[in-house]
């Protein structure tokens, strides 16, 4: 029985040894499996199965997305931007829109045309909205040739305009290459310009800088021809009717037969008192001798003819003067006729004065320049290239396609697990 029992501890004892061996080996086994396989293809392999369709297909689009946006799009940033993108240089100037009006003086526009002046002066919107207009392209394409400028053949195929490019292209092509900036608290307008030489960049500038300057003189230009011919149209008007009102007058006082009022009035009064006078003296004469010679004596019949014609000379004149409601002809009648005759001749005369005086005022301001571009930064020659940022554009390049590739592998991993279960 002891060796029976003895027997059987030997044998547990080896059985308890070998599987311990077993574990060991199956230990080594592993962690040499899991180093020498990094991925799921190479441990199907490992362990002699056939690897599913989903794996390989995980694989492959897995590499296609690395080769692509990884290497590819990075490896073309690099050549791009380091060895094939033509180098990028910008002039810039700053000028302001400035108005004659303090030298002027406070609205003297508006007392001459009878305009306020926020209507008149420009704002420098205009200015900025022109630059980037097709108007000053066409100006441009006489002075410095642009379309050949930006289609030379030397520049690289993604920054060169294209050579047959249509108006709309080329306009698209053009607000890249030129900047417009406002200060709102002073005003100062800053314009950039880019060019793939400094002198192609600074020339494009100062054609600019003239080409605003001429649609700001044209814009006075405008504006002054209608000012002017509103104040000669004016001027005209107020003429013609001087004219009609002096003709009137003329033919009232042809039918009249008086030429001043004023001067017939003092007339007939200084006539009317010498009458009157006279009159008196001869009644004072009458009875001084009626208390000696009776009243049917020829001398004292002779007085009394006279008293009775100064009389009548006397009604004559005061019907002549004050007039009475059955007499048309006179004065005070013929007064108002001519009054308003010659009223409407001072009117005319002082329409016609004011309209000679704004037309003066009209054409001496109009030869001022009211709207002018002091330009106190003039355009710069760049002495080394700016654009294209190489270092910036390769860095961001790269990081964005970072970015996107580990995306797209996370969503792929999602994918599978979700097949696989």
């Amino acid at each position: 029985m002891e060796r029976i029992s003895e027997k059987n501890q030997n044998d547990g004892d080896g059985a308890l040894q070998r599987s311990r061996g077993i574990a060991a080996r199956l230990s080594v086994s592993a962690r040499k499996l899991r180093s020498s396989t990094s991925n799921s293809s190479q441990l199907f392999k490992a362990v002699g199965l056939k690897q599913r369709l989903s794996e390989r297909l995980f694989t492959v689009v897995s590499i296609g997305l690395t080769v692509i946006i990884l290497l590819g799009s990075n490896s073309l940033s690099v050549v791009y931007y380091g060895f094939l993108a033509s180098d990028q240089y910008q002039s810039e100037a700053r000028f302001t829109v400035r108005s004659a009006m303090a030298a002027l003086g406070k609205d003297q526009l508006g007392k001459v045309t009878g305009l306020p002046s926020a209507k008149i002066v420009q704002d420098t919107q205009i200015v900025t909205n022109y630059i980037h207009s097709r108007e000053i392209i066409d100006f441009l394409e006489k002075k410095v040739s642009v379309r050949a400028v930006y289609s030379n053949p030397s520049i690289d195929f993604r920054s060169r305009l294209a050579d047959h490019a249509k108006a709309e292209d080329l306009l698209k092509y053009w607000d890249k290459m030129v900047t417009v900036k406002v200060s709102p608290s002073s005003g100062i307008i800053t314009v950039s310009v880019r060019a793939f030489s400094p002198g192609d960049a600074q020339n494009i500038l100062r054609a600019i800088i003239l080409a605003s300057e001429d649609m700001v003189n044209d814009v006075n230009k405008r504006m002054w021809q209608d000012v002017i011919a509103t104040a000669e149209a004016n001027l005209k008007g107020a003429t013609e009717n001087l004219q009609t009102a002096q003709a009137s007058l003329q033919s009232a006082r042809q039918k009249a037969g008086i030429l001043d009022v004023a001067s017939s009035a003092q007339l007939l009064t200084n006539l009317t008192s010498t009458i009157q006078a006279e009159k008196m003296k001869l009644e004072q004469q009458y009875d001084s001798n009626l208390a000696n010679v009776s009243s049917e004596a020829p001398q004292m019949k002779v007085l009394r003819n006279e008293i009775l014609s100064k009389e009548k000379q006397l009604a004559t004149l005061n019907s002549q003067l004050a007039g009475t409601s059955d007499s048309s002809k006179s004065l005070a009648n013929i007064s108002v006729d001519l009054s308003q005759a010659e009223l409407n001749v001072s009117l005319g005369q002082k329409q016609f004065a004011s309209s000679v005086g704004t037309l003066e005022q009209v054409q001496f301001v109009s030869r001022q320049q009211l709207l002018y571009l002091d330009a106190f930064l003039q355009p710069t020659y760049a002495d080394s290239s700016e654009y294209p940022k190489r270092g910036f554009w390769i860095a961001a390049i790269g990081a964005l396609s970072l970015l996107l590739w580990a995306t797209l592998l996370g969503i792929l991993s999602m994918l599978r697990t979700q097949l696989l279960h």
